[in-house]
């Protein structure tokens, strides 16, 4: 496998306000010399990723901007323009004319388009369940299928049509469904990595294992910002905070696309949830988030811009509400930030009956197999169309949703020029993804067996976990040597699908084995088999790995009053509960009492407020979820590799706390960013 060089292409800051500004203006027109209205207008401190100032053009496409300064660069986008960079002259306030030309691209999606009915538009709008490729008489244009399900010969009719069918996956940390598959940490755990060239290869090794299962549509990266542990999808995110989260977010799509789709095995990623879905008042998931215009554009905007920035071809909106607005329906964000201020040029899709959710904000569906939770009703379809949406993911309502769309159109409600427009958006981001000039895929990776679970990409997950171990409490326990007496215990210690967390082999997860991982008592097994005993008597030292079970989306949600000192556990795939950790304390001082050091490594997908567990232990290891490279906690453990780990998030002392977040003046148990290492 190639890993191609970062480069600088990787940064992102945000640019403080500096001397030397300068008002400027212009207008920005076509070849023939038209004004182009609502074209974006960025001042950039390239590389950076994130703009300094922006505006849009008005209906005689001028534009006027305040604070340009030298070493800074006027960048200008528009949907179906090449983007025009200028640099900024010192002194100079007017730049004229600037002249966007139109993207040859535009020449091939006029042609295809010329040869479809609306009827195959609203087909390629359409995103029916796995196996099917005909929406109404015509072509779907994508077909999915929910955790746990995998049709591995579903691309053999699906890339043989005319206009490939894409198939989305949410392989949101590994092609996870896959037997035999790489599972990488969640994103919370390469937050903690810090390491942007890290998180691009592995976007590029997952995207080497999709094709090599045949799935080329990814529904990852997730660029949430979440703020409030009692969310039940904090592990989804990297980071509490913004500059984060963008920073890995768009090394995760460079590393499946390249640089601006250049890659030979590019996929299609998709930004999620649009937007706020980390910022619900009490971490409802689903649920309202309050916030200001401000806030939305300083916090939760710059991750889609950064990966935008970076070529990202696909974002999906959310389930939760902005201030009351659904954002399947909200037009303003949806067209107006997303589309026209940023000027995204690939297209929309909903998730997974998303549509017919936005009659019922805040609710969750019932999605056990083979139940229709949604049945995409005329009005549903008309106001998220016209918001914004492109491509309908419909899994359990397709026939509902071409139907009525076609009556939708004919009546005038959705008009053919917004069908068109979605259909280009589609087909924008498969020509650049390769699907039309080369519908079966890049023949050096697709089918490539080998490349699921390589040696190579295991490597890469294991130094993930390695870099993403957060030390937060070590009394004299670690590193541990291999000449101590090592017992290795815990729910946690010796069962894979634990440590590898939700949305593996399956949407809530598994709590049995996952083929081809190494568990965490198997890799100290590998690092240290020495220094093992098999009873705690004879130990020294006893690792005790406990933790969370996995949970995905609402299932993960505390919704109680009292969060301290509570672990979510499972005895079915939906049937959790929170439950105190006092037998884990007891157990500890049990340990204690009679002579023995006690390292605890916790498995979690969010900091939680288990002080008292953490005072018990005479260190405290906070593993995340590791995925399958379990051997990867022993290499740290045991001191072969340092621990660098820094907390993504602030670690809160008691429920009383949360939300608590870096900047808003709560001094947590451990502050963002911290992380011991010896």
């Amino acid at each position: 496998m190639f890993f191609p060089k970062i480069g600088i292409s990787a940064i992102v800051t945000f640019a403080v306000a500096t001397t030397a500004q300068a008002g400027i203006k212009g207008a920005i027109v076509d070849e023939s010399s038209n004004p182009v209205h609502n074209a974006a207008v960025t001042i950039r401190t390239l590389p950076n990723l994130v703009a300094n100032a922006r505006t849009l053009t008005n209906d005689k496409g001028a534009f006027n901007l305040n604070n340009a300064k030298k070493g800074q660069s006027i960048v200008v986008r528009k949907a179906g323009f090449l983007p025009e960079t200028l640099s900024v002259v010192p002194g100079k306030k007017d730049y004229g004319n600037i002249t966007l030309k139109r993207d040859p691209i535009e020449n091939r999606i006029d042609s295809i388009i010329a040869k479809m009915t609306i009827d195959d538009m609203i087909a390629q709008m359409t995103q029916a369940k796995a196996p099917a490729v005909k929406c109404g008489n015509s072509i779907c244009g994508s077909a999915l299928e929910g955790g746990g399900a995998y049709t591995a010969d579903f691309y053999a009719n699906a890339w043989k049509q005319k206009i490939p069918v894409i198939y989305g996956k949410d392989n949101v940390h590994g092609v996870a469904d896959v037997n035999g598959a790489t599972i990488f940490p969640h994103n919370i755990g390469l937050g903690a990595t810090r390491d942007s060239a890290l998180v691009r290869k592995i976007g590029q090794a997952v995207a080497e294992e999709m094709w090599a299962a045949h799935i080329d549509l990814n529904f990852a990266p997730a660029v949430t910002v979440p703020q409030d542990e009692r969310w039940g999808r904090v592990y989804e995110g990297f980071s509490e905070n913004t500059e984060l989260v963008a920073n890995l977010g768009a090394a995760f799509v460079r590393g499946q696309q390249g640089d601006h789709n250049d890659a030979e095995w590019r996929v299609i990623t998709t930004l999620k949830h649009f937007i706020g879905d980390g910022a619900t008042d009490k971490g409802y998931d689903r649920g309202n988030a309050t916030m200001t215009n401000k806030v939305l554009h300083q916090k939760y905007l710059p991750p889609y811009e950064a990966a935008i920035e970076q070529g990202a071809l696909s974002v999906m909106a959310s389930f939760n509400q902005v201030n009351g607005i659904h954002q399947h329906v909200d037009s303003a964000l949806l067209t107006g930030v997303l589309k026209t201020e940023l000027a995204f040029d690939g297209y929309v899709i909903a998730d997974w009956e998303g549509i017919e959710s936005s009659t019922t904000p805040g609710a969750a569906g019932d999605y056990s197999p083979g139940l229709v939770t949604g049945i995409s009703s005329k009005d549903a379809i008309k106001n998220s169309i016209n918001a914004g949406l492109d491509m309908a993911m419909v899994p359990q309502s397709a026939e509902a949703f071409v139907s009525n769309m076609k009556e939708l159109v004919a009546s005038g409600a959705i008009s053919e020029e917004r069908v068109k427009d979605a259909c280009r958006r589609i087909l924008r981001a498969k020509i650049r993804d390769g699907r039309i000039d080369n519908p079966n895929g890049p023949a050096a990776y697709v089918g490539i067996t080998k490349n699921i679970g390589s040696a190579e990409h295991r490597q890469l997950a294991r130094e993930a976990v390695q870099k993403s171990l957060v030390v937060l409490k070590n009394k004299k326990v670690l590193p541990l040597a291999t000449t101590d007496k090592i017992f290795v215990t815990g729910s946690h210690a010796n069962n894979t699908g634990l440590q590898c967390g939700a949305w593996t082999l399956g949407w809530q997860g598994t709590m049995e084995e996952v083929p081809g991982a190494t568990s965490i008592q198997a890799g100290f097994d590998k690092v240290a088999k020495g220094a093992l005993v098999a009873t705690a008597e004879e130990a020294g030292t006893i690792v005790y790995v406990i933790g969370e079970v996995p949970y995905a989306e609402w299932f993960g949600d505390y919704r109680g009053n009292d969060f301290n000192n509570k672990i979510i556990t499972k005895k079915a795939r939906t049937d959790m509960s929170f439950n105190s950790t006092d037998e884990n304390i007891a157990q500890i001082k049990q340990w204690q009492k009679a002579g023995h050091k006690v390292a605890v490594v916790l498995i979690t997908g969010r900091p939680l407020p288990i002080t008292s567990l953490i005072n018990a232990a005479d260190a405290f290891v906070v593993a995340w979820l590791p995925g399958s490279e379990g051997a990867g906690v022993a290499d740290v453990l045991f001191g072969k590799v340092k621990p660098t780990g820094k907390l993504p998030h602030t670690w809160p002392k008691d429920t009383k706390q949360i939300p608590i977040n870096v900047g808003d003046g709560k001094k947590g148990l451990y502050p963002y960013g911290f992380g011991l290492t010896y």
